[in-house]
């Protein structure tokens, strides 16, 4: 228990933004009833557990900001945690490669190669452009279908974030997003993904949902106070399509009851300002209200009747960002 409680120190010590800290956090919940957390109830300790609501609550505003690809810059070198924390794993034995997903669906793959002292010879075929990286492998069963290796082989385009280091003593530098070639099939089993440099920098990031919308209403605020002829001036030179930008983000499985039973009270008025749903839904013909959680669940609010209001559109936004 001792050992892990080191191990974790030696973790919080490594996190330079507070959303990923808080996703950190949040993997230690009380219901679990892990061993650590009763070992250390038993001597009266205070956890992780006992402090993330809190800590979520009062740090609400930054919890979105969150590690990205882009914070990665070609040519510089990294610590294996900064790229641990960018994958959201914690475990620094958990091996060389990990899935970025939004939505459930593989948006980008990060690999750390070690060129000496592994189990197989990662090797450059030519530095810094072309590189023989080996699957991800079980028992020495290199499964097609493990979920880094098939993230790549059914998703040509992913692009695939590569650190690359000489030894395990080494930082790992970061060479940019490579993209899959082909498949190597070796003699004794082994199987190789053969790497390139991708011609074209891949523009997407990852970033929580809200923490997006947050920049953007920081943004309006700078974009406000600029003279018009400033404004104008920039919007001559602007991209016309938006950047794309993935989002990992939390969302809450919510109780089907608590919605029905507060549109159930409401019955079709706005339990705000009073007024009746303003159209019908096309899926049912209900009347259309929100269900509203008057402490958001975000900030440790019960997903309960008692903690939810039935809302017009207009109100819920007024909730939100009146």
């Amino acid at each position: 228990m001792k050992a892990k409680v080191r191990y974790t120190y030696t973790w919080i010590s490594r996190f330079e933004r507070v959303g990923d800290l808080l996703v950190y956090l949040k993997r230690f919940d009380r219901k679990n009833k892990a061993p650590m957390f009763k070992e250390m109830k038993r001597f009266n300790l205070t956890t992780f557990e006992d402090v993330v609501a809190e800590f979520e609550s009062r740090f609400h505003q930054w919890s979105g900001d969150c590690s990205r690809i882009t914070d990665f810059e070609v040519g510089i070198e990294y610590s294996v945690y900064n790229i641990l924390i960018l994958a959201r794993s914690y475990d620094t034995r958990s091996g060389g490669m990990f899935v970025l997903e939004a939505d459930n669906q593989p948006i980008a793959v990060i690999i750390k190669a070690s060129l000496e002292g592994g189990t197989y010879p990662n090797e450059w075929i030519e530095e810094p452009k072309l590189l023989k990286y080996y699957l991800k492998s079980i028992k020495g069963i290199f499964s097609e279908q493990y979920k880094a290796n098939a993230a790549i082989i059914n998703n040509p385009s992913i692009p695939i974030l590569t650190f690359v280091r000489r030894t395990k003593d080494d930082l790992f530098r970061f060479y940019g997003y490579f993209q899959f070639n082909e498949l190597i099939h070796e003699s004794n089993g082994a199987k190789a993904f053969l790497l390139s440099l991708a011609n074209t920098v891949a523009n997407d990031s990852v970033a929580d949902a809200e923490f997006v919308q947050q920049e953007l209403a920081k943004a309006l605020l700078a974009s406000a106070k600029t003279p018009r002829d400033q404004r104008l001036a920039r919007l001559k030179d602007a991209e016309k399509k938006p950047r794309q930008i993935k989002v990992m983000s939390v969302a809450y499985r919510r109780n089907p009851d608590v919605i029905n039973e507060v549109l159930f009270r409401a019955d079709g008025i706005c339990e705000s300002c009073r007024s009746a749903a303003p159209f019908f839904r096309k899926s049912d013909g209900n009347p259309y209200l929100e269900v509203h959680h008057r402490i958001p669940l975000a900030e440790g609010g019960d997903d309960t009747v008692e903690n939810a209001v039935a809302l017009c559109p207009n109100c819920h936004r007024e909730r939100h960002f009146g």
